[in-house]
């Protein structure tokens, strides 16, 4: 007689194949055409889906809506500098919207300043 050699692979049995849907079972839509619906529920998942790209992206808009954007101080009037009752009349600062003028909190320029976004000028210059 012949030998038999027998080798166990695991403890769990073989998975049974799954069998593909008869093509009355499947969706009634045309084969590579997807619904509005779902091609919007594919794009909202994801911008939501939870990878870290997508939420900083969406930390980042947040904070740019909310805060303004950074910009640079590049001239400023001000009297009495270095001293404590230091005022300043005019800032100009340059940044993401242009050379804007701003004043700080307190009538200072401080040399980075978050200046919010002026949407009025986005929408004339986007055409809206």
């Amino acid at each position: 007689m012949s030998e038999f050699r027998i080798e166990v692979l695991g403890k769990k049995a073989p998975r049974p194949n799954k069998r593909k849907p008869l093509l009355s079972e499947r969706i009634a839509a045309p084969q590579g055409e997807r619904s509005l619906t779902r091609k919007l529920t594919g794009v909202v998942w994801l911008v939501v889906k939870p990878r870290r790209m997508s939420w900083s992206l969406a930390a980042l808009a947040f904070v740019l809506v909310a805060s303004g954007t950074p910009h640079l101080l590049v001239s400023g009037s001000c009297t009495g500098v270095g001293t404590k009752g230091a005022r300043c009349y005019e800032c100009r600062y340059l940044g993401l919207q242009g050379v804007q003028s701003h004043m700080g909190q307190n009538w200072n320029c401080p040399v980075i300043a978050m200046v919010p976004v002026n949407w009025r000028v986005l929408r004339r210059q986007l055409g809206l």
